[in-house]
């Protein structure tokens, strides 16, 4: 149960570690597969998957976009999607421990199963590397407004070389289990920062 009565506004500060394996998309698009453990964050510890696409095609032009997303507590999926329209659903996160996580859905069906491990020295990275386009998010309001939402996300991890090998993804996107991704890499020490988001409306008809 969630408690209303208990407001999650942003900005928010996460921590945790996690792993990422990008994929080349048709036409011209990369993909991203995310797995993230956070041990700390405004409404607690939570696992997540996710599947994010870019560039999207939104008004402000070319953004990265969350399509498809799951968490383990239903805190983080009220607060995901009030405060960034980030279609959020919860699920179950069994880990094991020889590096593997099978993740099933609200119904119990099998969602995804993963095995992962990480390979090679860390060494710092930091999204203010990036273009800013390339870390704002652009996720369509939730609310049956054709307006979006877009946060340009911040932080640092230090990171390494990894594998995350998909031995399932059904709910999520079934054909990565028979792709092979362009990099995979894995994070330790993450602090991510998730602002308010800037308000993009879509220009009305008539």
């Amino acid at each position: 149960m969630t408690d209303d009565s208990v407001t999650h506004l942003p900005p928010w500060t996460l921590r945790g570690r996690g792993w990422l394996a990008l994929y080349r998309l048709r036409p011209a698009r990369v993909g991203g597969l995310l797995l993230v453990r956070y041990a700390a964050s405004p409404v607690g510890p939570y696992d997540e998957l996710m599947w994010v696409e870019s560039p999207i095609a939104t008004p402000a032009g070319g953004r990265p976009s969350i399509r498809r997303i799951v968490v383990s507590t239903a805190a983080s999926v009220t607060w995901g999607r009030r405060n960034w329209a980030i279609p959020k659903a919860q699920a179950s996160f069994d880990w094991s421990v020889l590096g593997q996580v099978r993740v099933t859905d609200a119904n119990g069906e099998p969602y995804a199963h993963l095995a992962f491990r990480r390979a090679g020295p860390d060494l710092p990275v930091n999204a203010a590397w990036l273009p800013r386009t390339w870390r704002t998010v652009a996720q369509p309001a939730l609310d049956g407004r054709p307006d979006w939402l877009l946060t340009t996300i911040g932080g640092t991890a230090q990171a390494s070389a990894a594998r995350m090998t998909v031995l399932h993804t059904d709910g999520l996107r079934p054909e990565l289990s028979r792709q092979r991704p362009l990099l995979s890499l894995g994070f330790t020490e993450i602090g991510l920062h998730f602002p308010e988001p800037d308000l993009w409306p879509t220009p009305r008809k008539g």
